[in-house]
């Protein structure tokens, strides 16, 4: 990871666990199955901005009670020990995720929200980060535990690195470039120099 210049992040699921119940969250918001986000930003303003506003309630009140993964705050440690920029990159309100990093005592360089780029799968929020460090796409890891984090990254053309805590991360892993278990493991790859195939 020599060249490494940023490394960016989902946020739930990948830097903290959050209890956010995307099942529940549909049902209380009477939004169907799918992709929650998409299927909100295609309602009339009047109703999209009412269900957003709720799913934003939704993501601060998980962001309360946030934990951290395993290994991420070793691995932002790291990150910052050999100058490398950490950017979120989340699906989540901007709110939210600033307060979850705040509960969380997370510093981070940059957070793009859904309010700044269109969400993931979308490669827009990670085009942005590239743009804004002047950096080629060798230089960036975006690392997540969905598909969306992968298609996202495999799109901006950055080595993507897929977090095995979901049920289906067996299916999404041929799409990675890297399946790992934990932060950990990632920590060791970065001290070992060896570089994401």
């Amino acid at each position: 990871m020599k060249n490494l210049k940023v490394m960016g992040f989902d946020l739930d699921g990948t830097l903290v666990k959050m209890r956010l119940n995307f099942q529940n969250i549909r049902k209380d918001l009477g939004i169907p199955a799918g992709d929650t986000l998409e299927y909100i930003r295609s309602l009339p303003e009047e109703k999209s901005s009412k269900l957003l506003k709720m799913l934003e309630q939704k993501e601060r009140e998980a962001a309360k009670s946030a934990e951290i993964s395993e290994g991420a705050r070793e691995l932002l440690d790291l990150c910052r020990e050999k100058g490398i920029k950490i950017v979120v990159i989340t699906r989540n309100s901007q709110e939210a995720t600033q307060l979850t990093l705040d509960v969380s005592d997370l510093k981070v360089d940059m957070i793009l929200s859904r309010e700044n780029a269109t969400p993931k799968p979308s490669p827009d929020a990670i085009e942005l980060v590239l743009n804004h460090y002047g950096i080629e796409p060798f230089q960036m890891i975006y690392i997540g535990d969905y598909i969306y984090d992968v298609q996202a990254g495999n799109a901006a053309g950055v080595k993507t690195i897929l977090l095995t805590t979901q049920e289906r991360a067996d299916e999404w892993a041929p799409a990675a470039n890297l399946v790992v278990e934990d932060l950990f493991e990632v920590l060791e790859l970065m001290k070992d120099g060896k570089e994401v195939a």
